[in-house]
Order: C-alpha cells, then sequence, then structure tokens
C-alpha cells in the first residue's frame, strides 16, 4: 500500500513538474516572439549585432509554415530556405509569421537601379516601415571583398537610423548577409539566375511578389531610393485586411460570380451576373461589395492610368448609364480592391440575372470581378433616385449645364446623396484643372449647400500616402501626385452626405454646381489642343 501511494505521488509530482516546464518554454517562446526577437544582424541595445533566432531544429514545428507546393518563381509560395550571419543560421520555416513582410534587397553590379538605390538613405525606410515587417540585405558578388564592401555601406547606415529612431522592434528585424549569397545554398540563387530585378518580397500568404519602380518622383531626375520600399509593405498589409474582411465574414456572406480572367476589350463588354432568382438576402441588413483584380503582366501592357467604369444596364443590355463602380488603372501593376456600395443595394432587390457593362479607355487588363454581399447590421437602403449623372467640360458654363431636380418624399426618416466625382484633363489650363486643381463639387437641398472639397489634388504626395487605403505603390509612372477625388491604382470611394435635415415633407429641390476657390471657374487656356478640364460626375438620393 505505502509502496503504490509513493508511486503516485511521485507520478503525480513528474507531471506536474512537466508542466511548469512546458509553460515556462512557451512563455519564453511567446515572449521572444511579441518582441520581435527573431532577427539576422540585428542592432541590440548595447548597439552590437546579435542573433536571436530559431534555427534548423528538428523539434521545432512552425504552426505558421505550412507544408505547400512552392516554388522561387514570381507567384510562387515561398519554399523554406536558411541564411548564414555571422552570428549563426536564420532559417525561414522556424522564424515564419503568418501576420509579417519579408523584403529582399540586392546589390546587383548589371543592375543600375541596384548600384543607385544602394547609396540612399535608409533613416526613412525603416522610419516609416510598418512594424511587421522585415527587411534582407545581400550582395550577388563571389567576391568577398567587394561583399565586405558593399555591405558596410548598408550598416552604417543601419546604425545611423539606430542612432535617430532608437531601438525600434523593426530594427530587430534587419537582417544583413556579410557573405556571397552564392553561399547560401539556397533556392534564392535559383531566383537571382532567372531574374534581373534586384528586389523581390514575400506577402502575408507567403507568395513571392516582385516590387514595382522605386523611382523617387520628388526630384527631376527619377533616383531610385530605399524609403519607397516600405510602400510595398503598407501594400501587402491593406491586401491582407481585404482578405481578413472576406475570411472574417465567410460564413455570413454570398458571392456573385462576375468575371473570371476576363482581359478587356477597348470598346468594352457586356455581361450577365447572377443575383440568384432564390435569394433575396439583399433586402435584408447587411453591406454590399465589388471585389475586383486587376492583373497587369508587364507594365508595356498596362502602361498609362486609365478610368474604369461598371455599369448596370437596362434588360436588353443596351441601355447602360447607372454607374455602380469606378477605379483608376495602376501605371503598369497590378492591384485589388474591396469597394463598398452598400447604398446602392436597392438596384439589386429582385434578385436574378443583371446585365452589366464595363469599360475601360485603353490598355491591356485581365480582370476578375464579384460582388459579395454581407449580412450585418446596419441601415438598410430602400430607395434610390438618380440625380445628376453627366460627363462635362469644366469651364464659365459647367454649372448652367445641370438643371435643377424636384423630388416628392414624404416622412423620410434618414437620406443621403451618394456620389462618385473625380476631375480630369491637366496641362492645358494655367489651373491645370480638373485632376490637379482643388475644384469644389456643391450638392444643394432645399437652400442648404452641401460641399465636397478635393484639398488632395495638386499635393506632391497625396497618393503617395494613400496606399493603406488601397492606392498601388511604386507604380511606372507619376502615382505620388494627388488628384482631384481619385488616386492612380485604386478604387473611387462612393462619396456619401447625410441630407436628412434639409429635406421637407413633400416637394423637394436638388441641385449640383462646382466652382473653383468659391467662384465661377473661367479657365486660361494654355493648349487648345491638349486635355481639357472635365468632371466625371454619378449622383444618386438614397431613401433609407
Amino acid at each position: 500500500m505505502k509502496k503504490e501511494f509513493f508511486l503516485i505521488f511521485f507520478l503525480t509530482f513528474f507531471l506536474l513538474l512537466s508542466a511548469c516546464s512546458s509553460d515556462k518554454k512557451t512563455e519564453e517562446k511567446n515572449e521572444n516572439t511579441e518582441s520581435g526577437s527573431s532577427s539576422g544582424n540585428e542592432i541590440a541595445d548595447d548597439d552590437s549585432y546579435s542573433e536571436n533566432e530559431i534555427t534548423d531544429d528538428d523539434s521545432f514545428t512552425n504552426p505558421d509554415f505550412e507544408e505547400l507546393e512552392c516554388g522561387s518563381s514570381f507567384g510562387d509560395i515561398a519554399c523554406d530556405f536558411t541564411l548564414p550571419f555571422e552570428s549563426g543560421d536564420w532559417n525561414f520555416a522556424g522564424n515564419y509569421s503568418k501576420d509579417e513582410n519579408y523584403l529582399f534587397v540586392f546589390y546587383r553590379k548589371k543592375n543600375s537601379e541596384s548600384r543607385k538605390i544602394w547609396e540612399t538613405d535608409l533613416y526613412t525606410l525603416f522610419d516609416q516601415t510598418p512594424e511587421n515587417t522585415h527587411y534582407f540585405f545581400m550582395v550577388e558578388s563571389d567576391d568577398a571583398d567587394f561583399v565586405k564592401e558593399k555591405i558596410r555601406i548598408i550598416k552604417d547606415s543601419v546604425e545611423d537610423a539606430h542612432d535617430m529612431v532608437g531601438n525600434t522592434p523593426l530594427l530587430k528585424k534587419i537582417h544583413i548577409l556579410e557573405k556571397p549569397v552564392a553561399e547560401t545554398d539556397s533556392w534564392i540563387n535559383e531566383w537571382l539566375k532567372n531574374n534581373s530585378d534586384f528586389f523581390f518580397g514575400i506577402d502575408q500568404e507567403r507568395k513571392i511578389r516582385r516590387g514595382g519602380s522605386f523611382s523617387s518622383w520628388d526630384s527631376s531626375d527619377l533616383p531610385p531610393k530605399f524609403k519607397n520600399l516600405h510602400k510595398e509593405a503598407e501594400l501587402y498589409n491593406y491586401e491582407r485586411q481585404v482578405s481578413d474582411f472576406i475570411k472574417e465574414n465567410s460564413t455570413n456572406s454570398t458571392f456573385f460570380k462576375g468575371l473570371e480572367n476576363k482581359p478587356f476589350a477597348e470598346e468594352g463588354w457586356v455581361k450577365d451576373i447572377d443575383f440568384s432568382t432564390d435569394f433575396e438576402g439583399l433586402s435584408e441588413n447587411g453591406g454590399l461589395y465589388i471585389l475586383l483584380e486587376q492583373i497587369c503582366d508587364t507594365p508595356k501592357k498596362c502602361e498609362w492610368d486609365r478610368l474604369e467604369r461598371l455599369f448596370l444596364c437596362d434588360e436588353t443590355g443596351e441601355k447602360c448609364e447607372t454607374e455602380i463602380g469606378r477605379w483608376i488603372t495602376t501605371y503598369g501593376r497590378s492591384g485589388r480592391w474591396l469597394t463598398d456600395i452598400t447604398p446602392l443595394k436597392p438596384l439589386f432587390e429582385k434578385g436574378g440575372k443583371y446585365k452589366f457593362r464595363f469599360t475601360v479607355e485603353g490598355d491591356y487588363y485581365v480582370n476578375n470581378l464579384d460582388f459579395i454581399f454581407v449580412k450585418k447590421e446596419s441601415d438598410t437602403p430602400k430607395k434610390i433616385i438618380p440625380l445628376f449623372n453627366q460627363r462635362e467640360q469644366f469651364d464659365e458654363n459647367y454649372n448652367s449645364r445641370f438643371e435643377p431636380k424636384i423630388l416628392t418624399e414624404e416622412n423620410v426618416k434618414k437620406a443621403e446623396i451618394v456620389a462618385f466625382i473625380t476631375g480630369h484633363g491637366n496641362g492645358s489650363e494655367e489651373a491645370n484643372c480638373a485632376e490637379f486643381c482643388r475644384f469644389e463639387s456643391v450638392f444643394n437641398v432645399n437652400g442648404s449647400d452641401f460641399e465636397i472639397d478635393f484639398k488632395n489634388a495638386g499635393t506632391g504626395e497625396g497618393c503617395f500616402e494613400a496606399v493603406a487605403d488601397g492606392v498601388v505603390p511604386n507604380q511606372y509612372g507619376s502615382w505620388p501626385y494627388g488628384r482631384a477625388g481619385w488616386c492612380p491604382g485604386q478604387d473611387v470611394k462612393l462619396i456619401k452626405i447625410d441630407v436628412t435635415d434639409a429635406l421637407a415633407s413633400g416637394e423637394n429641390t436638388f441641385s449640383y454646381s462646382a466652382y473653383l476657390d468659391g467662384d465661377v471657374y473661367e479657365p486660361v487656356v494654355i493648349d487648345e489642343n491638349g486635355y481639357r478640364a472635365e468632371i466625371y460626375l454619378s449622383s444618386y438620393l438614397v431613401i433609407y
């Protein structure tokens, strides 16, 4: 009996001790992960380089790193790799987090952009980079002395950045390879053989991503600068938000398939999209969204920023005048956007098939488009009435082209004017309207003005600062400059104006006008044959 008692006591004590030890290890691992301590050649608190990473250890399994079919080409899932840093090996599978971005920058003798960017400032890059981002700096050369020479430039710049911004979590995620890349014995060497680029990224879906143009538009010679690299990480974070929204609402969402790998025809085309006759969810509370992915294989195929519009047609498909979506294409890059068009839900309340016309003014893109309805608590729009839907030249006669509208509504609890408004045309008028001038759009309801200002227009970095809102960064054109109501490589947001308090029970008068600095715009034309100013307007009254 005593033996059995002591045996049970010993086993119980042993199990409790093992559990405590396991908990302690788990806590230590969690603390290391949260602090961002998995790094290569990192700057520590004492300004010395150190290594604190998970290396090749058969006993450790990273739940974030799945065994998937992988490769070394753009678009592939990134395979595992190990990099031999001075203080120890850094293993991708062991350190990978599905919540982080990985950006790889190479010095390549044969790439002029690579040589130029290597000499630029790293402080701005590190100061503005999202903290969930790793950087890897490497030199493509078999000459060890040459590698050390180029790596010293980066190390000195990192140390300067550390002195200016402090020991931030990001600075613990800077990895500097002080050996020739050829010694890594990884798929990275295969990537270098097959590509002339000096940059690639691994996003939060573990896909290998091509970068864009890192030219800086704040000077006339457009040199590439390190500071533009952080915009790739911002793009990955935006795309992750879109993916998370879709996943989080997967159980209460309905997808309506629109386009699948559809290339543009320049004249546009009409397509049926089935909003299933047996589905009545659009009359319920919830949001309606358009998910558009636009694929550009090579920059030359999709060189310019084009106006892209989606119209709802009548039953015949011959009359397509109700605009429900607007985008501006990129300068030579791909993009993906989730656009909220919830106020337009009443257009689809009957279910069944609807005809749509999708137009773009030139260039070649491949498109994937879906509608998504998400059930959720929200105000439900019950009625939609077209207001002013015109493309007009913006000049001294602009306002006279819009006739007031009189609408009769009784006992309205909530009403909004919703609109797509974008200004276009530049370089032909002294004020550089309407793409780059800050014109004001004014809706008037029963004598009350509701003004929309485009203060972003004409700014040097208005679109550069909007990557978190969906602007595709590092395009092959003047993408950073702010525009009137839009940016290259972004969906045009649906403007919403609450006009409930201005409505009367009965007849209501609506009017629209536009001004520059509060006055009627009288253009001073400097190029009669240039692209004169014009405003694209689609607006509706939505009753809730």
